[in-house]
This record gives C-alpha cells, sequence and structure tokens, in this order.
C-alpha cells in the first residue's frame, strides 16, 4: 500500500490524538444536546443536531475545511493565503461579498476552522450564541462521558502495538489541543502514554506546532525527516507543511481544504499499515546503507 521512498527518510513522528488515534463521532449529539439544554433554544435542539450531522456527512453548506465567521454567520472558503468564497447557512453563494473578506486573516478571534466534529459543536454554539461558559462546559461533560460506560469510545489497541513496536524512529510525539486533566485521563483510558517520548497536551495548535517544529529544526533535523499524522488539517497539518515537512491527513469524512497532502488514510486500518511500512522502509535502508558500507571497505582492502 504505501511504496514512498520519503518513508524511510523519516525520524520524528508528531501523533494528534482525538480523531486520529481513535475516530468517534457519536458524541457530537449528545455535545450539542448539552449546549443547548437549558436555554432559551432548547426547543431546536432536533434542529441543530440535525444540522450538526449534515454538516458531518457533507450535507450542508458548511462543512470540513471551511472556516466560519462568527459575526456573520458565514462559511467561507480559504485557498492559499486569500479567501476566495463564501456560503451563508442556507446555502446562498455571497458572490460580491467574498471580496470583503479576501484579506481576512485566519488568525481573527471570530473565525473557527471546521476540522473536525468538535468543530461542529463549536460551530452550534457559536450560530445560537451561547455564552462560551456554555461551550466549555457541555466540552467537558462530554469528554468526562466518553472514558466511562455507557459512552466510552472504542480503540484499536493493534494500532498502539503498531505505533509501540515502530521504534526506527528516533521520536514519537503526540501532541493534543485537550487541555491537561482529560488529555491525559484519555491517554491513561488506552494505556498509550508510554508509546511517546513526549506528550503535550493544551498544544495550542496550530501556533503550538509551528513552535515545536521550529524547535527539532533547531535541534539540527531536517524538515523532511518529520512527519505530522492529524484529522484537522488547519491544526495539524499546515504549520508543518508550510515548514517542508511530511505531512499525512487521516479522517473519515471528505474534507474541503483545498491542501494537497503526502498522504491522505481514511481508516486506523490504514494507520496501522503506515506504521509498519515506516518501521519496514527505515530499516531496510538502515541494513542496505550497511552493507554498502562494508561492501565499499571491501573495495578498499583489495586496491
Amino acid at each position: 500500500m504505501f511504496n514512498e521512498n520519503w518513508l524511510s527518510a523519516i525520524k520524528v513522528i508528531i501523533f494528534d490524538m482525538d480523531g486520529t488515534l481513535y475516530q468517534e463521532d457519536t458524541y457530537l449529539e449528545r455535545y450539542i444536546r448539552y449546549l443547548l439544554e437549558g436555554t432559551e433554544h432548547e426547543g431546536e435542539t432536533e434542529a441543530a443536531i440535525c444540522a450538526g450531522r449534515a454538516i458531518l456527512t457533507g450535507e450542508h453548506p458548511f462543512g470540513f475545511g471551511h472556516f466560519y465567521h462568527t459575526r456573520d454567520d458565514v462559511a467561507l472558503v480559504r485557498h492559499e493565503d486569500s479567501f476566495i468564497q463564501g456560503f451563508t447557512w442556507e446555502g446562498l453563494a455571497l458572490d460580491e461579498r467574498t471580496c470583503s473578506y479576501r484579506s481576512l486573516s485566519t488568525e481573527a478571534a471570530h473565525l473557527i476552522h471546521i476540522g473536525d466534529p468538535w468543530g461542529i459543536a463549536a460551530v452550534i454554539s457559536h450560530k445560537y450564541k451561547l455564552p462560551a461558559g456554555k461551550l466549555q462546559s457541555a466540552f467537558e461533560r462530554v469528554r468526562r462521558e466518553m472514558v466511562h460506560a455507557p459512552y466510552q469510545f472504542e480503540f484499536r489497541s493493534d494500532l498502539f502495538q503498531a505505533i509501540e513496536e515502530l521504534d526506527a524512529v528516533e521520536k514519537k510525539i503526540l501532541m493534543t489541543n485537550t487541555y491537561l486533566e482529560s488529555g491525559i485521563e484519555f491517554l491513561n483510558y488506552m494505556q498509550i502514554h508510554h508509546l511517546f517520548e513526549e506528550v503535550y497536551c493544551g498544544a495550542e495548535k496550530p501556533l503550538g506546532l509551528h513552535c515545536y517544529i521550529s524547535t527539532l529544526l533547531g535541534q539540527g533535523y531536517q524538515a523532511h525527516e518529520i512527519l505530522s499524522i492529524g484529522d484537522n488539517t488547519w491544526n495539524d497539518l499546515h504549520p508543518v507543511k508550510r515548514m517542508g515537512g511530511r505531512t499525512c491527513f487521516i479522517s473519515p469524512y471528505a474534507s474541503s481544504d483545498p491542501e494537497s497532502w503526502d498522504l491522505r488514510l481514511t481508516t486506523l486500518d490504514e494507520l496501522e499499515q503506515l506504521m509498519r511500512a515506516i518501521q519496514e522502509s527505515i530499516t531496510r535502508r538502515t541494513i542496505s546503507d550497511g552493507e554498502d558500507r562494508v561492501e565499499k571497505y571491501k573495495q578498499e582492502i583489495q586496491r
């Protein structure tokens, strides 16, 4: 499945956690329900859940890869360094109004990148103009539920075994934007904390990832020796690609992000295969390099 020559050069792998090391979206309905619970919009809960599911499945004008403008309630499509298109919640194209957004910075506080199911809940929260505390409390409630019956998510031990057996790379790093308490709770639930040389919770990606890549480059690593794997293109992949690193986008959902990635995976089975392919590629190269050096030494002796 993987015959990319560049795999053998990888020395550092940076893993996202949510949506990357496990795939789960059943929490989204509960998340939206908790957001509207006890508010004046509670009667609209089923409609909000339906909209959230439509975004997830690509049946809504808003979708993964879009930026949500919370003040104007529109979705914006970014290409290279500017926004080139926009849609209303109902799917109407903004046309000439798009021009006013072209130079808008992606770092603007009123923009939300819809990169994963968690981002969908954030869009719903802002659309109904709910207070930030409501979003945070619903988020924490869902996170707690996800590691306890009856809502605990399933994970793949064979994938984790493949990551553990990948000892040919120098560093395996985990970076998640999830706050420390929940991040550690999830790692302990999956029993994978020990798989990584470094773990960063509350990583503040994408900026935090950019800074970390800069640190690696300062330590002497080359950009092409670094691979980032994640399901949120803006947080997990764009910073790495801009700096010349390798990228692997893994998600079961379609994305309108126009960027191309080194690898595009959809399942955890494929991610497991990638781990084994990297191990095999590096090991094969190491053996080959050793044989080449031995042969060269023999030739020098014979001279």
